[in-house]
């Protein structure tokens, strides 16, 4: 995260993640504009150098994931309100990405579907989103919850994201990577036995 005086912020709407932290600018249409222009030459410029998977961040607290929650998407034009108007400029980086990423390479998501606050995104908001980004091109899904607000966090206990990843795979029909104090190859294996994921995040630290 940026220091008070790094570099300009932007987000959905002018709203500091954490009261230390500086106030972002609320993006304007030019400004989404130049980012769905800057994320498809990334993606570009990742094909180019050979790179084999791609994901884009819907999670907590980026750029795209500030537009989806209603905890951080305060707007009144049509980028804002319904979980319509708060997919729209997230939907449209995706189809701009996924135009310039090949076809047989995964294209994955990382979101965030639950912000573990009260007035956050709701469970069939999340899983609508689910199915929309699927649509617009997205092959699976990391599934990650909480700090969306700086306050908001899950319970770190073991396996704490598998539940997540369980009601995205089995309620949306798609692929998912489970993460979350997943710390042994057994546990690992059970998940994914299990059919609660199709990938795990195995954290070592």
């Amino acid at each position: 995260l940026p220091a008070a005086e790094g570099w300009p912020l932007v987000s959905a709407s002018a709203i500091a993640y954490a009261p230390w932290m500086p106030v972002p600018a609320e993006l304007d249409v030019a400004g989404m504009e130049r980012m769905v222009g800057a994320f498809a030459a990334a993606a570009r410029r990742l094909r180019r150098l050979g790179y084999r998977a791609l994901e884009l961040d819907l999670s907590r607290g980026s750029l795209l994931a500030s537009f989806l929650s209603p905890l951080s998407n305060h707007r009144t034009d049509e980028h804002g309100g319904s979980l319509e108007g708060r997919l729209r400029f997230p939907l449209r980086v995706l189809e701009a990405v996924r135009a310039e990423w090949p076809d047989d390479l995964p294209l994955a998501v990382a979101l965030t579907v639950s912000d573990l606050a009260p007035g956050g995104i709701t469970e069939e908001e999340a899983l609508e989103a689910v199915r929309r980004l699927a649509g617009a091109g997205a092959d699976l899904f990391r599934v990650l919850v909480g700090q969306t607000t700086s306050e908001f966090r899950p319970d770190y206990g073991r396996l704490y994201g598998a539940a997540n990843s369980d009601l995205v795979r089995n309620r949306c029909h798609v692929p998912t990577v489970a993460s979350g104090r997943i710390t042994t190859l057994d546990e690992l294996h059970t998940v994914v036995a299990a059919g609660r994921a199709d990938l795990c995040v195995l954290d070592l630290g």
